[in-house]
């Protein structure tokens, strides 16, 4: 257990601990409430991909692993991952480098949709920022 300490209660806490050392070691200072809010808040992320719609083709991913990964950045940064293809997805995310017979099945769903390859997503993660989508379609 560690110190607990707040403007508002008062109540200060300690726990027993392994050793009586770690008594001594433990923080003093009170803090409000808001401080320790401040302190432990994450700053914020980038949103680059808000707005976007994914659909992974599953079938040119090698290992589940891969897809997993893909699916977190494109979530942590705002965008919104479809678990099967819909006429709301507008990108369709492959780990191919080349044209495959069975994307025409995802076109004939959304003729409007674009391939990208992984590698976008790739970039924009590293960079933390959306890149130019344009070297990264994959055309038929």
């Amino acid at each position: 257990k560690a110190v607990v300490s707040t403007q508002s209660t008062g109540v200060h806490e300690i726990s027993d601990s392994d050793s009586e050392g770690d008594v001594y070691e433990a923080l003093t200072d009170e803090e409000t409430e808001e401080q320790v809010i401040e302190r432990l808040r994450l700053p914020r992320l980038p949103s680059f991909f808000t707005g976007h719609r994914f659909f992974l083709h599953s079938e040119s991913f090698p290992e589940f692993e891969t897809i997993k990964e893909v699916t977190r950045c494109l979530i942590t940064y705002g965008g919104m991952v479809f678990d099967h293809m819909s006429r709301d997805v507008r990108f369709i995310v492959t780990n191919s480098e080349e044209w495959q017979s069975d994307f025409e099945t995802a076109l004939s769903v959304n003729p409007e949709a674009k391939f990208l390859r992984t590698k976008w997503v790739d970039t924009c993660c590293e960079k933390r920022k959306a890149v130019d989508k344009e070297p990264f379609y994959l055309l038929s």
